[in-house]
């Protein structure tokens, strides 16, 4: 049985009683991403470095905020000669912007287990607006210590990557590029 998100926000006094910060677990985390190649095939991807600073408040989910952070130079897509060309000028281009990043601006609930989440996102050097989804997959106490407390989400959203310069190829090779980050973060109580 799930329990709304609301209802579990408000459950949680005991935990949100002392303000502590939230941590990623990035062992428990992923960036990923996928790509049209032409319509033919979907090529998977992942960044493999990243990190959050995350101010969450189960009992005012509106008032928290997250700033995420991709290593561009992290790209994975199991074939070394695609990632360096999507390293690239034609594509992330690296050299000049190593960094994505995603810096919240509101979050506002949608359903019982669900928000949305508007923000800044930076690529080569141009910020847009962007809208995520985020779903609550559990939060509570961890099974094997309960004085961490445990909270996994699952966002998603798309990003039109021609709007932040990446032209090359588009639309035939992925001009939108659907984004999911699994994250899982914890603190102490």
């Amino acid at each position: 049985m799930r329990i709304p998100l609301a209802a579990l926000f408000f459950s949680l006094a005991a935990f949100t009683a002392q303000a502590a910060p939230w941590e990623m677990d990035k062992s428990h985390s992923a960036v990923t991403f996928n790509a049209s190649h032409l319509g033919f095939s979907i090529t998977q991807g992942w960044f493999r470095d990243f990190d959050a600073e995350i101010d969450f408040d189960p009992e005012s989910v509106e008032t928290s905020t997250v700033n995420f952070t991709i290593d561009a130079t992290s790209i994975d897509t199991n074939m070394t000669a695609r990632d360096d060309h999507l390293k690239g000028r034609d594509f992330l281009d690296v050299k000049n912007h190593p960094e994505l990043s995603f810096e919240s601006t509101k979050v506002r609930i949608t359903g019982p287990e669900t928000a949305e989440i508007t923000g800044n996102f930076t690529m080569r050097g141009q910020t847009h607006e962007e809208v995520f989804q985020a779903e609550l997959r559990r939060i509570g106490a961890s099974p094997f210590n309960s004085k961490i407390e445990i909270a996994g989400f699952t966002v998603t959203g798309e990003i039109e990557r021609t709007k932040y310069g990446v032209k090359f190829g588009a639309p035939a090779i992925g001009g939108v590029i659907p984004i999911r980050v699994d994250m899982e973060i914890f603190r102490k109580k």
